[in-house]
């Protein structure tokens, strides 16, 4: 495992990148990545959560998606329930077992459901282990020694817990000092700042792999910042959209591995991607960010 030094050693190289958002298709740059604490492998920092597409079943929308972050180097696909199967045969008709990284949920409370689903998902890929099987809680704190097993037993190759409300805080902070936790996904953003008070710190310090969900509220964002001008500081980070604001926010974060973006729209997951890209904001100009987002509402 990572120790905390080298871990924000490698957030902070990861921040300053030579291409500005707007030479990102002209360039064909990759987005730069951040290392996985427990394992050092490299993930890259935009990645894509459950789109539409997937959850509707059409694959060539879902493949116009992921065709979009597969070509700036995007790996994380991060999707549940049936939405996992579509995204599944993507990979396979597209050969991109070892181009994806995939992440889903996983019921520790129905080892055998869950054992069937990941074999399925296997098969389906052609991958050896899943990347990653979450556990999305409703009620309290999944089974974790059945997740253990799932990993001990070559299912996956990490596990992880995740959540997007802060009543869950302090069930996730329990996994996190069990130090059996590779990845933990929550919500962070300019309208939601309370996991960095004690649980991205915790990340942090034990040496634990953050995704962020919920970077835009689920549009909430975009109704605050509807028919704004984007102020000509950003321009200072190299921010070129609303949308860029507020993932360039989340990822100046040093706790944060990846941001999960949600779209069926290549122009937008463009867009997105493009937060990955140039300066991040400094600890100054996220004060002044929130400052900004918070006269709005």
């Amino acid at each position: 495992m990572l120790s905390r030094r080298k871990f924000l050693r490698a957030a902070s190289a990861a921040t300053v990148v030579a291409v500005a958002p707007a030479n990102l298709l002209a360039g064909q740059r990759l987005l730069p990545t951040r290392l996985i604490p427990s394992t050092g492998e490299a993930l890259p920092i935009v990645g894509m959560g459950m789109s539409a597409a997937f959850r509707s079943g059409d694959r060539e929308a879902s493949w116009n998606v992921i065709k979009a972050f597969q070509d700036h180097g995007s790996r994380y696909i991060d999707v549940m329930g049936s939405g996992r199967f579509v995204v599944a045969d993507v990979v396979r008709e597209k050969g991109l077992q070892d181009s994806v990284f995939l992440g889903s949920y996983f019921s520790a409370a129905d080892d055998a459901g869950s054992r069937a689903d990941a074999a399925r998902l296997l098969e389906i890929t052609g991958k050896k282990s899943l990347d990653l099987m979450h556990a999305y809680p409703e009620n309290g704190v999944p089974n974790w020694g059945v997740m253990k097993r799932w990993k001990e037993d070559g299912l996956t190759r990490h596990i992880g817990v995740a959540r997007h409300s802060s009543k869950h805080y302090s069930a996730m902070m329990g996994l996190m000092e069990t130090g059996t936790v590779d990845f933990l996904q929550v919500n962070y953003s300019l309208l939601e700042t309370e996991a960095a008070e004690r649980v991205l710190p915790m990340a942090i310090d034990r040496g634990v792999a953050v995704t962020i969900n919920r970077p835009f509220i689920n549009g909430d964002y975009f109704d605050i910042v509807r028919d704004r001008e984007l102020p000509e500081w950003a321009a200072d980070f190299d921010c070129e959209s609303w949308a860029q604001f507020a993932l360039k926010f989340i990822l100046a974060h040093p706790a944060v591995t990846c941001v999960l973006t949600e779209t069926a729209n290549p122009k937008h997951a463009l867009d997105n991607l493009g937060a990955g890209f140039g300066r991040l904001p400094d600890e100054q100009q996220r004060e002044r960010m929130l400052e900004l987002i918070g006269s709005f509402s």
